[in-house]
């Protein structure tokens, strides 16, 4: 597939060493045949003002025109040198033009967390290939669906995927080292670069087309910000299918940093991010609230005091989880970012000082972006009136990807203050304009739910669930679990016949496996006889969540009253559950099931230890537990300390 787009605007590129290489136009956006209520096409408007660091120039300048033994990639016990990675890169580019690839094709990179990844990412990013990042852990229907829908040429595997071509990324690296330069085809402009999947609203995922321009000023905004330099040490923590990701690879390799990328085994150990942390001198840490509070539960401040700058984004910062932060980290900068996928990494940012003690803003939009909140009518909100949140700039993204076609159906054409009219993302957040013009998050509209960082259609896991032949009903919702503070995805349903055997909750979460990630299933579940209604007909979602909370609430009080009669077999079921909470795994957890491959990690132990320390007036050890291989050894410590 080749996506080509009229050129409507003029773009300005400095500070790059080739100026060859840039676009000096700004493409419109040809829309479907599915936005017929459009009654013309929306056009970018023009961004000739624009100085924007050609990131790309700069990446290729320090793998192939100035390219040295100093390490670019960490993985495991392999460092690779920059050298060396240009060597991989050029291995890949050649391989692409042997097979025939051209400027604007598509290339799937399905071979995991690991450094071929960052190759193909970088061999795509200098040929003006379309990249896209597959979450190898989805479905089979998932999988195929992601790649249909972005209509891709080809995929770089280590194990064939079916239904497309194949390469072959270990037998393409196996080939011996050219001496050739390759030849380079990049250029800074909006042409679509790369594809992302995010949740949508139908409940089917979103391919979001995103372009080079909106990506080199998310990189040189945050570099200037940051004062991010060759000196700093990159963790890439976040999942490469996650727009965060494309910061974590692209921002160490533009300034000749390094980047630690960890193994499958280091990949859900906070105790192991911790000691990469202290290993590799780590300066950068970026990814989303819930990470960082992994983070911090399982490392000591020595290990983690190289650690200058903390970036959390993607999810609500908890002022608990600052407070933590500047307890380990007190000369560290801590910085708030946010912007759905279709921003580009991310378009608003907060740096958290001592004055946010109560709540963290949002913040304010990035250079060359503008926010706005908006009524239900696109009017202007005041000072503190609760709105939609808005964002008009040059890193919007091209729109979305459906079966090969392009369209914008979130984007509108805004009237600013100023008189004129711009393109804009319409967000499911809310929020309001404080005094000082930072946006406080005030939650979002039904349909999008974010539990533990994770963005979750409520359409997509209902639709899965419904399609159970004994489901007759169902909504999901997120509640916060009065123990943790934090949110659980609880699905309540109805079933077909009442007469009939009910199915259990672990064969409906069997079910959801199969069109759902794992991060999609609920934890919690709630059979009722039938959804309540709203007055015009609606399924009353605000009455089920608090159905749901009060149930859960319920649900930890009546144990908490009953903690002086527990016995060993409700200790076994009370552990059990918990972790069944924190599972990544698809299978369910058992007395054999062993940690560390259910997902269980350290940060969920501490957990457990707090509970049943809380609970029974005791002192479970936290390090005890993490020591154990089995859910039953985890069972026997507490039980042993519970009954000294």
């Amino acid at each position: 597939m080749n996506i080509q787009h009229e050129i409507t605007g003029q773009v300005t590129q400095a500070l790059q060493p080739r100026s060859d290489q840039i676009s000096q136009e700004v493409p419109a956006v040809h829309l479907s045949d599915q936005d017929k209520t459009l009654e013309t096409p929306i056009v970018l408007q023009k961004l000739d003002h624009l100085d924007l660091m050609n990131y790309l120039a700069k990446i290729e300048h320090h793998l192939f025109q100035n390219s040295t033994d100093k390490v670019a990639l960490v993985y495991g016990e392999n460092s690779i040198s920059y050298r060396e990675l240009g060597q991989h890169v050029a291995k890949l580019m050649t391989a692409f033009n042997k097979a025939g690839l051209k400027q604007g094709d598509v290339v799937a990179i399905c071979v995991g967390k690991r450094p071929e990844h960052v190759y193909t990412v970088l061999a795509c990013a200098l040929s003006g290939i379309i990249w896209l990042p597959v979450d190898m852990e989805s479905p089979q229907a998932r999988l195929e669906y992601l790649l249909k829908n972005s209509c891709a040429n080809v995929a770089i595997t280590q194990t064939a995927i079916a239904g497309i071509k194949n390469l072959d990324i270990l037998e393409i690296l196996s080939q011996p080292i050219s001496q050739v330069v390759p030849d380079f085809n990049y250029q800074i402009d909006r042409n679509p670069a790369y594809y992302l999947y995010t949740s949508g609203s139908t409940g089917t995922p979103k391919c979001v087309v995103l372009n080079n321009q909106a990506t080199a000023n998310v990189l040189q905004q945050t570099i200037l910000n940051w004062q991010i330099t060759a000196q700093d040490v990159f963790m890439a923590a976040t999942p490469f299918h996650h727009d965060m990701s494309v910061f974590d690879i692209l921002a160490p390799l533009t300034v000749g940093a390094t980047l630690v990328i960890p193994t499958p085994d280091e990949v859900k150990s906070a105790v192991a991010w911790a000691n990469l942390i202290d290993q590799h001198r780590i300066s950068i840490w970026c990814t989303v609230p819930a990470i960082v509070d992994m983070l911090l539960s399982c490392a000591t401040m020595l290990q983690i005091r190289s650690l200058r700058l903390v970036a959390q984004g993607g999810d609500y910062i908890k002022p608990s989880l600052i407070q933590k932060l500047r307890k380990m980290l007190p000369h560290a900068r801590l910085i708030s970012l946010g912007g759905p996928t279709e921003t580009t990494i991310w378009s608003i940012w907060h740096e958290i000082g001592i004055q946010d003690q109560e709540i963290i803003p949002y913040g304010q939009a990035i250079e060359n972006n503008e926010y706005y909140i908006l009524d239900d009518d696109n009017r202007h909100c005041a000072v503190k009136q609760i709105g939609r949140i808005c964002m008009a700039g040059v890193n919007l993204s091209n729109g979305y990807l459906l079966n090969g076609q392009l369209n914008q159906r979130d984007f509108i054409q805004l009237k600013i203050p100023s008189g004129e009219t711009q393109l804009a993302l319409k967000m499911s957040d809310q929020g309001y304009f404080r005094e000082d013009g930072k946006i406080i998050f005030a939650g979002r509209e039904e349909g999008y739910l974010k539990i533990r960082g994770v963005r979750i259609s409520a359409a997509e896991v209902e639709n899965a669930l419904c399609k159970h032949e004994k489901i007759h009903d169902c909504v999901v919702v997120n509640c916060i679990n009065p123990v943790y503070d934090g949110n659980e995805l609880v699905a309540i349903y109805s079933v077909i016949h009442h007469q009939d055997e009910q199915p259990d909750i672990s064969t409906l979460r069997s079910f959801l496996q199969i069109y759902l990630p794992n991060s999609h299933i609920p934890t919690r579940w709630l059979l009722i006889d039938k959804l309540p209604l709203t007055r015009n007909g609606k399924i009353d979602r605000k009455s089920l969540q608090k159905m749901a909370q009060e149930q859960l609430d319920q649900n930890y009080a009546t144990r908490s009253a009953e903690k002086n009669i527990v016995t060993g077999n409700n200790v076994n079921e009370m552990v059990l559950d918990l972790l069944r909470q924190y599972k990544s795994s698809p299978s369910d957890i058992f007395y054999d099931t062993d940690i560390i491959a259910a997902g269980i990690r350290p940060v969920h132990l501490n957990k457990v230890a707090k509970h049943f320390s809380n609970q029974f007036k005791t002192n479970i050890d936290f390090y005890s537990l993490v020591r154990c291989r089995t859910v039953q050894e985890v069972i026997d410590q507490i039980q042993q300390k519970i009954n000294q």
